[in-house]
Formats: structure tokens, sequence, C-alpha cells
């Protein structure tokens, strides 16, 4: 059994269960806990009177990252989003005189609200000024409606794409699905759709490349769309 978060009130149900005469083996069958924590949770009460034990009266060392340090991590992370600890542990040690582990300066950087995510990866070519003008073109060259677009994508399928990836379970429990592990058979479809429903889709087995993507562009949508 993996370890799970138990609250106070299932802990107290247990040993109020054991104080009423219930064997040891049915209250952990019951709710799904170990036979040493109905025994731990035991002599914590009877040490002090609750199924949790109190906090810790010793306060940790001094917080040596300050507000001023913090500001300029957040200034370093606008513009390097993707610097690893390690390497602002030696900006630290060689701006600003702090010798500060990874761990520490990760629970720092959390409490800050400077939290680990995935990167959103943009094009270092991207031309703004570019950019804006393909806006304006939309805005001012078309109806506004979308009836002059097509639209077009590509996906592809194959035996395990049918298993669903998340499910639910008991906390502490395994969510289990079985399922084939061979991929079998792949085939790729790719349709086009404008504003009144699909005009044209292909399949093919396998993958999609240039030449066919090409045809069913020339072929099925241009046709389709003069």
């Amino acid at each position: 059994m993996v370890n799970c978060r138990i609250s106070p009130d299932r802990k107290l149900c247990a040993l109020h269960l054991w104080d009423h005469g219930w064997e040891i083996e049915d209250i952990c069958f019951a709710l799904l806990i170990l036979r040493r924590s109905l025994y731990r949770w035991r002599q914590i009460f009877a040490e002090h009177g609750s199924v949790t034990r109190p906090a810790s009266p010793i306060i940790g060392a001094k917080r040596i990252i300050n507000r001023a340090v913090l500001t300029a991590i957040h200034t370093i992370y606008t513009e390097d989003s993707d610097l690893y600890l390690d390497e602002l542990c030696t900006l630290l040690a060689a701006e600003h005189g702090i010798i500060v582990s990874q761990s520490t300066l990760c629970r720092n950087l959390i409490e800050a609200g400077l939290t680990r995510k995935i990167l959103h990866k943009m094009a270092l070519e991207r031309d703004e000024a570019l950019r804006e003008d393909w806006k304006d073109g939309l805005r001012n060259d078309f109806f506004g409606d979308g009836s002059e677009f097509i639209c077009v994508d590509e996906t592809s399928k194959n035996e395990l794409t049918f298993a669903r990836r998340y499910g639910r379970s008991m906390s502490g429990e395994p969510a289990n699905l079985t399922d084939v592990f061979a991929r079998g058979d792949w085939y790729s479809l790719v349709a086009a759709i404008t504003t009144k429903g699909y005009i044209a889709a292909h399949a093919v087995p396998g993958s999609f490349d240039a030449f066919e993507f090409y045809n069913f562009i020339a072929e099925q949508v241009v046709c389709v769309s003069i």
C-alpha cells in the first residue's frame, strides 16, 4: 500500500472501533489502513490526547533570501525562464554573496510564486511587425464571419489510442486498466472544414507524406471550394 494522507477523523474512527471490541484485521480492512499505523495512533493519542502530534515549537533558521533578492530573481526568470536551480545558486553566490542549497532555494521560489511549469516556447524568428500586419489584414480584408477560411487538420489512430489516460480510484489504490500493449494497425486521417461543415476527408494506412497531403489539398479541397 502506498503512502497516503489519512484524516484525523478516520484515525479517531479506527481507535473508537478498536475500543468497542473490533478485531484489528477487520478495522484495517474496513478503513484501508495498516496495523502499524493503528498502533502508532494509539501511542500518539496516549501521549497527547489527540491522534495528531502537536506542532514542533522549534523554529527553523531565518530566511536568508530577502525581498530584494527575490525581486532580482523574479527579474532574472522574466528574462531567462529556463534557468536551472544550480545556475541560479551560482548567480546568488557570485552577485549577492548568498550560499543556499537547491532544496532551500526551490522552497523559497515556490513561496514567492515562482513555480515550475512547462515552457511556452516562442519562435526566435518571429517578427512582431509582420504579425500585426497579418492581424490587421484579418480585421480589414475579410467579412468577419469566417466564411472565407478552410481549416485543415490531421490526426491518427492505432489500437492504443482507444484507451483513456486518466481514471479514478480510492486514495492509496492504483487505477488499473486492462488494455492491449501492441500498437496494431496505424491510420492517418485529414479533413477540411468550413463554417458550413466538412467539405473533404481522406484516410490512409500509416502516415501522410508531403505528396499525399498536397494531392488532398489540390484534388479534394481546392476543387470543392472553387
